[in-house]
């Protein structure tokens, strides 16, 4: 495989967001799938009838009805022809998705101005932050989350580790009246629901910003299966572990944000976005205004690149993609840390609900640039933590980036009564 293909791989199995059973899946019937016309022209399932859509930044898309085993012939063809993942949104009636089309708003998300002011100005909070980081707790998440048999929507085993991650959420919150942790389930997520933490915003509580990743697994040529083996170590063990090591260091001295911070673990996301999708949507119907949303999918594993980090070019909001450039270049550039641009592509992993309802959304990638230096052993027995070096090291630059992204747009809260000593709340 060449390496650009390759590169094109790594943007798009960070989430493998819409891999589908290759058999009967329980309690699905057929659903229709909205994907990139040349994808499908191309594919094994081009003589199906289908129609042409378009979405509002000019995509040129088929929409296609399909039963369990023709999403998996799709899926496949995706990751073993096109040399990528995820690739398409699916939708329950041909009805839901010619809304989504109707109401798509992904050209506004890339092409908003800032709904504030983007200022790095919040460092006596997170330059401490930054050295907090630890190895060990990460991968010591990493380890419990894919010690699973796996974290499939459908399994009971998906169920457990969505309330595990509740139950350690909840707990890193320490009993805080402003810190609440909830499920939120979406209809098509089976029993599996996406885990929400939320730390309320001290002076503009209306205003939201959003941390997210995926904590379901799958399995290829296992769809559809609840007792398959999907361990899903980097693929998003990492990212949910990542996230939780943020939320400790956060909260470990009382850290209050000025703006409601929202973390949030989302379900069934291998099967086509469905958790972040009912929750993007929650908040669109809502008025809600998310004033920023940052992607984790994938963050350990990294092997002969000279780079840490690689920021998504596309479907992502062009403003907040610059000051995440800003962020990285002051705060982990000089760490020795480098980052890289990658693109994409369609329905590529969770921003992309945010994005299409019309929200700012940035997403960050492991690194990898050649044919030899990607994570192998995606969707597969193989995701363990024993395979990405067993060890957590590729993702601390993603654990101090997200909280370089959590000071500085939520920011710090300073009570007029109160005194911060390093960004942290003590007596006056």
């Amino acid at each position: 495989m060449s390496a650009s293909a390759r590169t094109a791989l790594l943007g798009l199995v960070l989430a493998c967001a819409l891999a589908s059973p290759s058999g009967s899946q329980a309690g699905e019937p057929p659903l229709f799938a909205l994907t990139a016309a040349d994808t499908f022209l191309a594919s094994p399932l081009h003589h199906l009838p289908s129609e042409d859509a378009i979405d509002s930044l000019g995509t040129r898309l088929k929409l296609v009805q399909l039963d369990a085993a023709q999403r998996a012939r799709l899926s496949d063809f995706v990751h073993e022809e096109e040399s990528r993942c995820g690739g398409y949104f699916s939708f329950s009636s041909r009805a839901e998705a010619l809304d989504f089309l109707a109401r798509d708003l992904s050209l506004q998300a890339i092409l908003a101005p800032p709904t504030l002011a983007y200022t790095l100005d919040n460092q006596a909070t997170v330059a401490p932050w930054l050295a907090q980081v630890s190895e060990p707790v990460i991968r010591a998440t990493i380890a419990h989350l894919s010690s699973y048999q796996n974290r499939y929507y459908q399994s009971t085993h998906g169920l457990n580790a969505a309330l595990w991650i509740r139950d350690t959420w909840l707990a890193l919150g320490n009993g805080r009246s402003d810190v609440h942790v909830e499920l939120f389930n979406c209809s098509n997520c089976s029993t599996q629901p996406s885990v929400i933490l939320t730390i309320d915003g001290a002076e503009l509580p209306e205003e939201i910003v959003v941390l997210g990743g995926h904590l379901d697994s799958i399995r290829s040529g296992a769809y559809g299966n609840p007792e398959q083996f999907a361990p899903g170590a980097d693929d998003d063990a990492s990212g949910i572990a990542t996230l939780t090591e943020v939320i400790r260091i956060a909260l470990a001295q009382g850290w209050k944000p000025r703006r409601t911070v929202k973390f949030m673990g989302y379900a069934a996301e291998e099967v086509g976005l469905r958790g972040s999708a009912a929750i993007a949507a929650s908040h669109s119907s809502a008025g809600a205004q998310v004033v920023g949303v940052l992607q984790l999918d994938m963050t350990n594993y990294r092997s002969g690149v000279p780079h840490h980090v690689q920021f998504l070019t596309d479907f992502v909001n062009g403003p907040l993609r610059g000051f995440s450039y800003q962020l990285f270049d002051s705060y982990l550039a000089p760490l020795g840390l480098v980052r890289k641009d990658l693109a994409c592509g369609y329905a590529c992993s969770d921003h992309a609900s945010w994005t299409s309802h019309g929200f700012p959304a940035v997403m960050a990638s492991e690194a990898g640039d050649t044919d030899d230096d990607f994570f192998p052993y995606l969707h597969s027995a193989n995701d363990t933590l024993a395979y990405v070096g067993g060890t957590a090291d590729s993702s601390i630059p993603f654990a101090q980036f997200a909280l370089a992204f959590l000071g500085e747009l939520a920011k710090t809260s300073a009570p007029p009564n109160d005194v911060f000593i390093n960004g942290f709340e003590s007596d006056p």
